[in-house]
């Protein structure tokens, strides 16, 4: 399950931002934001971000 800010991750993720852009919106370091990514993909068992965006549509957790 992933958590409340993982979600909002993921969900700028999807809208094409990258980790500093990110990072700049959520006031945290962009390596924080690489960090969430890398634990996104641990906990789903994905191996990319275009998967973690697959799965986010399939499952609802983006829009």
């Amino acid at each position: 399950m992933l958590s409340p800010r993982e979600i909002e991750v993921t969900q700028l993720i999807a809208d094409g931002m990258t980790d500093r852009e990110i990072g700049e919106k959520l006031d945290i370091s962009h390596k924080t934001v690489s960090t969430h990514r890398k634990n996104i993909l641990r906990k789903l068992g994905l191996k990319n971000t275009a998967l973690l965006i697959r799965y986010g549509l399939e499952h609802a957790i983006i829009k």
